[in-house]
């Protein structure tokens, strides 16, 4: 609930548009040994009954394992299924109507390169706001990478929670970890590398958060 909002610091791992259930379930649990804490459960097509169910048996595993995870776009499956939040794209719900609708919800919301949209979101009561896509992005193409004025701009904002995401890999990971953000987001360079346990691992011990 809430109170998790104060655990928004580290690796934040978001799963990938496909998926095998059974690999993304052994996936999760491997990213939780291995100090992964916070999960995003990003799917852009219909959600069936089916899939609802397998999200349940998710949420519970991570929160188990004392997690939290955040639903893309969807306040009312968050809620309805007992996840911790939901994370707002540019295009979807406002922060505030949000929040009015649902006191207890860890807000996240998509800032892209705007500090302005960011103030906004912490004023409507978002917990947290993320900036992307840091580089080009296998998993959202369409995304447009931060011109590096902005995210010179961006670095020195100083917010709680501050996410940053898209485009992150082994390759520039260092870059991005010297750079002021609370959170860092991946999905490609967790979910689909070869070694799951290896990656995870790489991303949580080259990243001091505190």
């Amino acid at each position: 609930m809430i109170d998790a909002k104060d655990k928004l610091k580290g690796i934040y791992a978001i799963t990938p548009p496909k998926f095998d259930e059974t690999k993304l379930l052994n996936d999760i649990n491997i990213c939780l040994g291995c100090g992964i804490k916070i999960f995003q459960i990003r799917y852009k097509e219909e959600i069936t009954r089916e899939l609802k169910d397998f999200f349940s048996v998710l949420i519970k595993q991570i929160k188990k394992k004392e997690g939290i995870i955040i639903i893309n776009d969807y306040p009312h499956l968050a809620h309805d299924l007992g996840a911790d939040g939901v994370h707002l794209g540019k295009a979807d719900l406002s922060v505030q109507a949000v929040r009015n609708k649902y006191k207890n919800l860890i807000i996240g919301k998509t800032c892209k390169s705007s500090i302005e949209e960011a103030k906004k979101a912490i004023n409507e009561g978002a917990n947290y706001v993320s900036f992307g896509a840091f580089s080009q992005s296998s998993t959202k193409k369409e995304a447009i990478p931060i011109e590096k004025s902005d995210l010179d701009l961006i670095n020195k904002f100083n917010v709680p929670n501050k996410a940053i995401i898209g485009g992150i890999s082994n390759e520039n990971f260092h870059e991005v970890a010297e750079l002021n953000f609370d959170m860092i987001a991946l999905s490609n360079a967790i979910f689909n590398s070869q070694d799951t346990a290896k990656s995870a691992s790489f991303f949580v011990n080259n990243f001091n958060f505190e």
